[in-house]
């Protein structure tokens, strides 16, 4: 019965707060951050259908999602009002619906224009565990039918990492939002973590070689996170082969080029993985001398020639 009257609710704040809009875990410390890395977008959801899902006083939303990375750092949310709400509003972090808050962080709501904008809650860093869900909790204090804040969302399901959910009683009980004409719903999010970036690239091959002649240099990095790897190589001629991959990480690449002129080059390569972590750039020298014509051969056996002669 319970569920009942929330998915009349529900659809009842579906059709009143709906705002056309245009324009297996285990123990972890919550504290550990890692050093000498940078902050990447880890999961996100950014369409919507032009609505928004609404929340106020004791009618509290939640957002699943499952990161891929060791921290979170912040997210951003697709917001926007409708009258004239102007009461706090909290974002926090949970690894399960009822339970305590792992980080939150409460900003004014007198800024949440009546337009939908990314709002971003920077909240202290906690380490999660890659592959678990967790979720993301949105509350104000404050509000009514006529006065609330909205989370955009999306339909059918387009973010496969976790569910909208809903509360009547200020987070004592939840259950997930579903209503026929708009199933599936996912909030408009975003979350970030820290990532460390590819070690430098080796690079291997021939140091010299024949202007003309195709050598092949092998690449190789490997990711901390062992996320895949894409390879950037700059030749030293003013040619490139643009970001290749990806490839597994730790995984030796191999690259085919030849030199058309004589001179020294430095070949460079960069690695970075799936989030854009990019590392420092590698490097070998080499050099191509002009490959010897047969005019100058020919001119050395004559020299040759003439210094035999002039010992007999």
């Amino acid at each position: 019965m319970k569920n009942k009257i929330f998915s009349f609710i529900v659809c009842l704040l579906l059709f009143i707060g709906v705002y056309n809009v245009l324009g297996e875990t285990k123990d972890f410390d919550y504290n550990y951050v890692r050093v000498d890395t940078i902050e990447v977008i880890d999961q996100k959801q950014l369409t919507d259908c032009g609505y928004g899902c609404p929340f106020f006083k004791n009618i509290w939303i939640a957002q699943g999602f499952t990161p891929t990375l060791e921290s979170l750092t912040k997210v951003e949310l697709k917001l926007f009002k409708a009258g004239n709400p102007t009461n706090t509003l909290t974002v926090s972090v949970r690894n399960s619906l009822t339970g305590s808050d792992l980080t939150s962080i409460t900003l004014e709501g007198v800024n949440i224009p009546p337009y939908s904008v990314w709002v971003e809650f920077d909240f202290d860093d906690i380490g999660v565990v890659p592959g678990v869900e967790y979720f993301i909790i949105i509350r104000t204090p404050g509000g009514s039918f006529f006065d609330y804040y909205c989370c955009l969302f999306d339909i059918n399901n387009p973010y496969d990492g976790g569910e909208t959910w809903g509360s009547l009683n200020a987070g004592g009980t939840w259950s997930l939002i579903e209503e026929p004409d708009y199933p599936d719903p996912d909030g408009c999010f975003k979350t970030y973590g820290l990532d460390e970036s590819p070690t430098d690239p080796e690079i291997n091959g021939p140091l010299s070689g024949k202007i003309g002649n195709s050598y092949t240099y092998t690449i190789y990095s490997t990711d901390p996170e062992y996320h895949d790897i894409y390879y950037f190589v700059d030749w030293g001629d003013s040619t490139n082969t643009g970001w290749m991959g990806p490839y597994n990480s730790g995984e030796e690449i191999s690259f085919d080029h030849s030199w058309e002129n004589q001179g020294s080059y430095i070949i460079k390569a960069k690695s970075k993985d799936i989030y854009d972590a990019e590392s420092q750039w590698g490097n070998l020298e080499i050099s191509m001398p002009k490959e010897k014509s047969q005019f100058t051969i020919l001119y050395q056996f004559f020299l040759f020639l003439q210094q035999l002669l002039n010992l007999l």
